[in-house]
């Protein structure tokens, strides 16, 4: 572990940035590297608990600017899918994960832009809840799994036109939830090795000099620039998750 500790940090602060910046994003740059020094399931556990980290730091002085009655729903969602993500976590391979959350991410990428027609869906105050609800549950279960509860989160609200100050708010306010339930599950059901609380104290400094970065640039982000941000980090993600899920599941073949 030891000759990647300068890439280690390096990814760890770039993630934090943008993740300050934007409210996602963490999961993506570090977590890959994270776990090819890991090499084990646990990088998942020091992904969540860094970015958990960031949004203790940054939520309180956020939480103003939240959608409340959007992230009520989520929040709730997220409860519920936080079992499920600890179930598929335990029994569902590594590689197959990857590749279904790499097509959730996908599509919700293709939400942001319009192309599917996805905002329509939310014209019906009942439709609009059932969705929110819907998005929480996704999201919930990909923080258990995979440490990634953003991406369809923010996909969702920036399809709905939120205000970017709104979006990175209230995500990162569901964070503390959201990151909070998923280690105490993942403690209870899996442990957590002092190994991971180990190099997650490590990597600590190196993550709060990315939120102190990232925080001074989001004043700097326009609604359009702020849109682009979401729209590559969406696309990073789906196909980082497609192609390394493809490699493991056929790779071999």
């Amino acid at each position: 572990m030891e000759g990647y500790v300068l890439t280690l940090h390096a990814a760890v602060l770039a993630a934090a940035l943008l993740q300050a910046a934007t409210g996602i994003g963490f999961g993506i740059l570090a977590g890959p590297i994270i776990l090819m020094v890991m090499n084990s399931g646990s990088a998942v556990q020091v992904t969540i608990v860094l970015s958990l980290l960031i949004a203790v730091v940054l939520a309180p002085s956020l939480y103003r600017l939240a959608d409340k009655t959007l992230l009520a729903r989520l929040l709730v969602g997220t409860l519920a899918g936080l079992p499920i993500g600890i179930v598929v976590f335990v029994q569902v391979s590594v590689d197959l994960l990857k590749l279904l959350a790499g097509l959730a991410v996908l599509f919700m990428a293709f939400s942001v832009t319009g192309l599917l027609g996805f905002a329509r869906l939310n014209d019906k105050p009942r439709g609009r809840r059932l969705k929110d609800y819907a998005i929480g549950i996704l999201s919930g279960a990909m923080s258990a799994s995979l440490a990634m509860p953003g991406p369809v989160a923010a996909a969702h609200m920036s399809s709905l036109a939120h205000a970017k100050d709104t979006i990175r708010a209230t995500i990162l306010v569901m964070f503390v939830f959201s990151y909070s339930a998923a280690i105490a599950f993942q403690a209870v059901v899996v442990g957590v090795a002092a190994e991971t609380l180990s190099l997650a104290a490590t990597l600590a400094p190196a993550t709060l000099a990315g939120i102190f970065l990232g925080r001074m640039s989001a004043a700097w982000i326009s609604e359009r620039g702020f849109r682009w941000l979401i729209s590559i980090v969406l696309v990073t993600t789906s196909v980082s998750l497609l192609v390394v899920s493809f490699k493991g599941l056929f790779g071999n073949a």
